[in-house]
């Protein structure tokens, strides 16, 4: 559970503490990277920083830069550090070699931190920024009820649950995540349900970056191990046209908008699908819906 204290010292700081545990492995890049997975503060805090951009209509690039620059720290135009400080007690390491593509037969083994295991992850502002401590925790744990870490998180991997999240409904994980959305005071922007979509914004994407357009739920499994290989037979599937992302050769990768992930709800294991993207011209195109709702369709979601 979440605990938050006060350090009584010259340089005293507010604190409080997120237990994680992962629902699926976790294959993030340590210093050795062919060999260990290792669990980074810089990539969960890199995490953080995309779902909190996915949260900013702000059309004007240089202006989401300076905001971003003021939340989390930069060095783009001047020094600035981060109000919020992450750390971790102890280092998280695993060696054991995972299949990050369970739902093809030539299977991709890389290293990896297994399911179950925990984390303690802290939040900290110097005591003169405790009243900006309660905000930067409510985009942490909004974070925490769509995101996952490292290699093929969108598809399932990292997938990391906190522990003070104990729903045991769908309809208690809908509430939950609208709950979050609204005292960060952006609920206006989307309509909600407790079931099948749950999230879905009510205006036209109009900024240049991603941003959240749509979460989903699917239907629940006896394991997390099932609801990865689900969204592997659904992005093998339903993609075979590069809609939902492809690999573009020199030029690069085009990553998919479907951050797919899993959280434990009463005693089963539920496919979260999040939409976050941009105006781009081929999201408007009948291609992209089909094939994602064909997505959605193949783990389980009520379109």
């Amino acid at each position: 559970m979440m605990e938050r204290w006060e350090l009584k010292e010259a340089t005293a700081a507010v604190q409080s503490s997120y237990q994680l545990v992962l629902l699926t492995p976790a294959a993030i890049h340590g210093a050795d990277p062919r060999n260990e997975a290792e669990f980074r503060v810089s990539s969960l805090r890199g995490v953080w920083r995309y779902f909190w951009r996915a949260l900013q209509d702000e059309s004007n690039h240089e202006d989401l830069l300076a905001k971003e620059e003021q939340w989390f720290g930069g060095t783009r135009k001047f020094k600035r550090q981060s109000p919020i400080h992450l750390s971790m007690a102890n280092v998280m390491q695993g060696t054991k070699k995972v299949n990050v593509l369970p739902h093809r037969t030539s299977p991709a083994l890389v290293p990896a931190l297994p399911d179950g295991r925990e984390a303690v992850v802290t939040l900290s502002v110097r005591k003169r920024h405790e009243q900006l401590l309660p905000t930067y925790e409510w985009h942490f744990q909004y974070m925490l009820h769509l995101a996952g870490l490292g290699q093929r998180s969108r598809r399932g991997f990292g997938a990391v649950q906190w522990t003070g999240h104990q729903w045991s409904d769908v309809g208690e994980y809908a509430e939950s995540l609208r709950t979050v959305l609204e005292n960060i005071g952006v609920a206006e922007a989307f309509s909600f349900s407790d079931r099948g979509c749950l999230v879905k914004r009510r205006g036209v994407v109009r900024t240049p970056h991603p941003v959240l357009c749509a979460v989903w739920i699917g239907e629940g499994k006896e394991s997390a191990a099932e609801v990865v290989k689900v969204f592997g037979k659904a992005s093998h599937e339903a993609n075979r046209y590069g809609s939902l992302g492809y690999m573009r050769g020199k030029a690069g990768k085009l990553s998919s908008p479907l951050w797919c992930t899993v959280r434990k709800i009463g005693t089963r294991y539920y496919p979260i699908v999040t939409e976050i993207r941009n105006n781009e011209s081929h999201y408007s195109e009948p291609r992209y819906e089909q094939d994602r709702n064909r997505f959605l369709e193949i783990v389980g979601v009520r379109i």
